[in-house]
């Protein structure tokens, strides 16, 4: 891995679980970059989950914690009026049931507006984003082996 990359909401959630595999995935990244990238759409959906979680009486506390500090010490790039741009095309290009996913088609817009990859076990589902809307966005897995970790999808 040679570039920066954006950490999607799943890749977060199985570090947070201590996927021994994302763990040394994301050891590695650290040593290279220093700290992770992720985005403000991510953060969102991160906390949101665990706020919900804390009002419905599960003690999640020590986690939104952990997650806090990881955010502090993260890069976390905006959803800007480019990634707006980027966002209202994709959405106008897939189908109204793959709507309903607007946290993926807006953290995929955020990584084609920067031209980042995005690490997520949730390649399905992005790379029918991209493809539905002609756009190259690159999928990196950490939760498969090393030889399988990278892959670009290209809009036709």
């Amino acid at each position: 891995m040679i570039e920066p990359a954006i950490l999607d909401t799943d890749t977060l959630s199985e570090l947070g679980r201590g996927n021994l595999q994302v763990r040394r995935r994301a050891l590695g990244y650290l040593s290279v970059f220093g700290r992770f990238t992720t985005t403000a759409v991510t953060v969102f959906e991160r906390l949101r989950g665990y706020r919900l979680a804390i009002r419905e009486g599960r003690p999640f506390e020590p986690q939104l914690k952990a997650f806090e500090m990881l955010v502090a010490t993260s890069i976390v790039l905006p959803f800007d009026d480019e990634a707006a741009r980027v966002a209202a095309v994709i959405w106008a290009a897939v189908s109204r049931s793959r709507r309903r996913h607007l946290g993926d088609i807006l953290i995929s817009a955020i990584a084609i507006c920067r031209g980042l990859p995005i690490v997520t076990r949730n390649r399905r589902d992005f790379e029918s984003l991209s493809k539905d809307a002609g756009m190259a966005l690159r999928i990196w897995d950490w939760t498969r082996p090393a030889g399988s970790t990278s892959g670009t999808t290209k809009g036709t």
